[in-house]
């Protein structure tokens, strides 16, 4: 994956769609590197309820 800010790919974003749509709680990162996309971070977080 290596695109430029104005050219991400549309296999890029809909990877990125897809894991917006299957995370519960957390946060997804885009990491730029010379104004180019080079990764896509998932971190999900699981909450434990009390009990």
């Amino acid at each position: 994956m290596s695109e430029t800010a104005d050219q991400i790919s549309q296999a890029a974003l809909n990877q990125l769609q897809q894991m917006a749509r299957n995370i519960g709680y957390g946060t997804i990162t885009l990491v730029f590197q010379d104004n180019r996309l080079v990764q896509i971070e998932k971190n999900e977080k699981i909450r434990i309820k009390k009990a």
